[in-house]
């Protein structure tokens, strides 16, 4: 069985619930993430410490082959990248379409912004 690991913030949608099981094989999606991943102090020096107990979760339950998607602070998602390449495990992140419109509601335009999943890219090696 094949896991795919989320460190993102927000949910995964029905979309990339499907693309994952289609595309990269996965069969358990379990989310790692916790409300501290996507409020990260940009005070601190450093996220090594920070990073640990997400490491430690990886740790305990994830295996050579698995996925992980991971998004959010850049030097927590590199750190975290690192590790689970080490591991073994096959790091990814989501790529989007963006959809913009302008409307004009009550005398004011309204821009909306979405954003519609396209597919998982694997973080390569040079």
């Amino acid at each position: 069985m094949k896991i795919l690991f989320t460190l993102i913030n927000h949910t995964l949608t029905s979309e990339q619930e499907e693309d994952a099981r289609k595309n990269l094989n996965v069969d358990k999606f379990i989310n790692i993430a916790d409300a501290r991943w996507s409020d990260i102090d940009p005070s601190e020096k450093s996220v090594i410490k920070f990073v640990e107990a997400y490491k430690d979760k990886l740790k305990k339950q994830a295996k050579a082959g698995d996925v992980l998607l991971v998004q959010g602070d850049f030097g927590a998602t590199y750190n975290m990248i690192r590790f689970a390449k080490n591991m073994g495990l096959i790091a990814v992140y989501a790529t989007t379409n963006r959809i913009v419109s302008e409307q004009v509601e009550n005398g004011k335009v309204v821009i909306k912004r979405e954003f519609k999943h396209a597919r998982f890219r694997e973080y390569e090696e040079l």
